[in-house]
């Protein structure tokens, strides 16, 4: 039996997308940390890491973009 394999361009516009909802998640929680900070202001130091996430998930969207 043959294998369905997804068309490139279709798989693409899925890790796009993923890559956009990662980087959305990833500024959602730089928001909350600004709510946290008001109640623990030792809780700087997560920015980051969140920072660092937020900047990881731009490069991907940016590699997915080159690719297409």
């Amino acid at each position: 039996m043959a294998e369905e394999t997804p068309k490139s361009g279709e798989s693409t516009r899925g890790l796009y997308t993923l890559a956009m909802v990662n980087a959305g998640v990833w500024a959602v929680a730089m928001i909350a940390l600004v709510f946290v900070i008001q109640r623990a202001p030792s809780a700087k130091g997560l920015f980051v890491i969140l920072a660092a996430g937020v900047g990881v998930s731009v490069s991907l969207v940016s590699a997915i973009g080159r690719s297409r």
